[in-house]
C-alpha cells in the first residue's frame, strides 16, 4: 500500500496529541448544543472527555475489539429512556466532522473517521438487538 507500512487511523490522524485536541474541541461543541445537552445533564464533563479520548485512541488504533458492544451498552439507556435517535447521531457526527475540518485534518481522513463512526450507528442506537429479535 503506497510503498509504506500499513498504519492505523490513529497514526494517520496525528496520534494521541491530535485526538486529545480534537476531543476538547468536539466536546465544546457537543456540550453547548441545546439538542444534545439533555443527554449530558448528569454527566461529569471532565470524565466524559477522558472516556471519549480513551475510547477514540483505542478505536482508531484498532485495539477496541468490543467497540460495538461498548457503544451499545453506553448508549442503550439514552435510546430507550430519552429517545436518542438518528437525528442526534447525525448532530454528533456533524460536530466531529466540523472539529476535524477546523483542525485541518485531510478530507480523506475525515471520510475515514466518518465511516468508522457510521459503523457504530446501529450499536449506538441499539438497533442490532431489535433487528435480530
Amino acid at each position: 500500500m503506497e510503498g509504506s507500512r500499513m498504519t492505523t487511523l490513529l497514526q494517520r490522524i496525528g496520534g494521541e496529541a491530535a485526538v486529545s485536541v480534537a476531543v476538547e474541541s468536539f466536546y465544546d461543541k457537543v456540550f453547548s448544543d441545546p439538542v444534545l445537552l439533555p443527554f449530558f445533564a448528569n454527566t461529569d464533563f471532565v470524565k466524559q472527555r477522558q472516556r471519549q479520548r480513551k475510547f477514540l485512541l483505542q478505536f482508531m488504533d484498532g485495539k477496541a475489539p468490543n467497540a460495538n458492544e461498548y457503544m451499545r451498552n453506553a448508549h442503550k439507556k439514552y435510546v430507550h429512556e430519552m429517545g436518542l435517535n438518528n437525528t442526534h447521531f447525525d448532530i454528533v457526527a456533524g460536530h466531529l466532522v466540523t472539529t476535524l475540518k477546523e483542525l485541518n485534518v485531510p478530507a480523506n481522513l475525515i471520510a475515514e473517521v466518518g465511516a468508522a463512526l457510521e459503523s457504530l450507528r446501529a450499536d449506538v442506537l441499539d438497533e442490532r438487538a431489535s433487528a435480530v429479535a
